[in-house]
């Protein structure tokens, strides 16, 4: 778990009540997922890709309904018309990593190692320097992380890419707008110019949804990777801000689970590291955000066989076969745990 405890915060963590948690806090224990059925799963997913894009036609096309996938592969059939970037597609891509390791708080995490191996990643993938955007720790206030979105945005065109990477506490806040069915927004825990968290500190769900629909073109591609707690639907992807948009989230857990750390990083990220590795390592340089996520799940149960699960969502009207996955490493890059793949 991450720093040895959760990297979970929940309201009675936020000042006004009685923060911070003691350490060693128990962490959600949703039942493990039978790793037989699983790969069966996987199996069908893989090869019936013109099977499942039916499905997925009727869900976001007809329906106009956010995609949810939960620990569930899914088409990972190229839907798209353009590769990445770095597979000879147009566009640029645009990253903004936030890491938090919550020094000064008695809840600290490993975030940073995440946020460094992202880095890596990134430059391998020919990824131009002005174009990453990394933020650490006491750099990640709600109103440095606002600035960095308005300014990446206002870079971003029709056709490029916006990665949006997050590694650190996740919590849950009471729902402010009513569009939340179990009552509680999800949030992002930024921290104050000091390094402590608090109310006023955190991102809601619908603030974030907010931040970037109105910053980002509405044909630019965006992918928002999540490592925290209560995750799932952080994004916001079932508000209105984002019907007709081109967005993926792959979500660490669900909305109810903790995310857990090895002390050396998170688990999804690291599954995301070792997926991305075996791709290039079968040569593969052009698929879908959709084929990433079924080989995260993979990875997931053969290194860790944690108890999150990881999930993946869609804006409404949107396909996870229908984006390339931007971040394809050209040569000489291997994920960080490369011996354990």
């Amino acid at each position: 778990l991450k720093g040895g405890g959760s990297n979970c915060l929940q309201k009675a963590d936020l000042p006004n009540y009685s923060w911070p948690r003691p350490a060693h806090a128990a962490r959600a224990s949703p039942p493990r997922r039978n790793k037989q059925r699983h790969q069966a799963a996987m199996g069908a997913a893989g090869s019936q890709g013109p099977i499942g894009d039916i499905c997925l036609y009727v869900v976001t096309q007809i329906c106009q309904q956010a995609f949810k996938a939960t620990n569930t592969p899914v088409p990972d059939h190229p839907a798209y018309d353009e590769p990445a970037p770095a597979a000879g597609g147009g566009g640029n891509v645009f990253v903004l990593i936030l890491a938090l390791d919550y020094k000064a708080t008695s809840n600290p995490l490993t975030c940073s190692i995440d946020g460094r191996n992202m880095e890596q990643l990134i430059g391998a993938c020919g990824v131009p320097q002005q174009n990453i955007t990394a933020m650490y720790d006491e750099q990640c206030t709600k109103e440095n992380v606002e600035q960095a979105v308005e300014q990446i945005g206002s870079q971003c065109g029709p056709g490029d890419f916006f990665v949006y990477y997050y590694s650190g506490h996740g919590t849950n806040l009471a729902d402010q707008s009513g569009d939340e069915a179990d009552g509680q927004d999800e949030a992002f825990c930024f921290v104050t110019p000091d390094g402590q968290v608090n109310f006023d500190s955190c991102m809601s769900d619908d603030d974030f949804s907010h931040l970037m629909t109105e910053n980002l073109d509405e044909e630019v591609n965006v992918l928002i990777l999540t490592d925290c707690c209560h995750s799932g639907t952080i994004a916001d992807f079932n508000s209105g801000d984002w019907s007709g948009r081109k967005a993926i989230s792959i979500a660490g857990c669900q909305d109810e689970q903790t995310s857990g750390d090895i002390g050396k990083g998170g688990i999804f990220t690291h599954s995301m590291l070792l997926a991305i590795g075996s791709l290039a390592e079968n040569g593969e340089d052009d698929y879908s955000v959709g084929k990433l996520y079924n080989e995260t799940l993979e990875k997931d149960d053969d290194v860790f066989d944690s108890k999150q699960e990881i999930t993946l969502q869609t804006a409404p009207g949107f396909k996870p076969n229908a984006m390339p996955w931007p971040l394809i490493p050209q040569g000489g890059w291997q994920p960080p745990l490369q011996g354990y793949s």
